[in-house]
């Protein structure tokens, strides 16, 4: 027996918190990477944006300030107008209000990408899941079950075992795990009514550890799959 598995399953989760307000993609559809799937409320995380924006302007006024005035401290100084310890504290002023400014500049990269968050994209190609959120369900990254799973099956793994026996008489046989896997002829699929799938499949990977409970090691063997037959 095998388990049918995609070339790449991925379960979408949002990575903000939210309202969907909208559902780009239809269950069962084929998606595109990049493709909007859903769309998360978008007004507190634009209020957000604006506000770290606002505050990046504000430490690079204070920046502008604090570098006047130590530079003006520090020409005062020259002409001995100014004790040393005055100079050194405008200069201290004007480090504090770069650091400040480094961190308005973060919050506002923070505040961008958990904007650009709210729409959540396809990672891959591949066909939509069943989506349980419709529009106004409240999601999180936290959430137990994901958005949807994007499957992209234009190939498929076929997961099956061998006894550890079996592969000890091909390696003796044949050397290495890579010389068994070069030497391992095509896989046929028998479906689950009776029938064998009409493409070949082969034999890719071979799990170099033995399962202590059954004494099995697993395989994959890899089938075309562009009909979408497999699922």
């Amino acid at each position: 027996s095998a388990t049918i598995r995609g070339k790449q399953d991925v379960e979408i989760r949002p990575q903000v918190s939210g309202t969907i307000t909208e559902v780009c993609v239809k269950e069962g559809a084929k998606v595109y990477k990049g493709q909007p799937l859903f769309i998360i409320d978008q007004v507190p995380y634009q209020a957000a944006l604006q506000t770290a924006i606002a505050n990046v302007e504000v430490a690079e006024a204070n920046v502008a300030t604090a570098k006047l005035t130590a530079d003006s401290k520090k020409e005062l100084y020259n002409e001995n107008v100014v004790s040393s310890f005055e100079m050194q504290t405008a200069e201290n002023a004007l480090r504090s209000q770069v650091a400040s400014l480094a961190l308005a500049q973060a919050q506002e990269v923070n505040a961008r990408n958990d904007l650009s968050y709210t729409i959540v994209k396809s990672p891959s190609d591949g066909i939509a899941g069943m989506i349980p959120y419709r529009v106004g369900a409240l999601v999180s990254p936290s959430i137990a079950t994901a958005l949807v799973s994007v499957s992209d099956n234009s190939e498929v793994y076929a997961y099956f075992s061998m006894t550890g026996n079996q592969v000890l008489e091909l390696s003796r046989k044949d050397g290495s795990l890579h010389n068994i896997i070069a030497a391992m002829p095509d896989i046929e699929l028998q479906m689950s009514d009776g029938t064998i799938y009409p493409y070949k499949g082969k034999v890719d990977a071979i799990s170099g550890i033995i399962d202590q409970t059954t004494g099995a090691i697993s395989m994959r063997a890899t089938f075309p799959n562009s009909e979408r037959v497999l699922h």
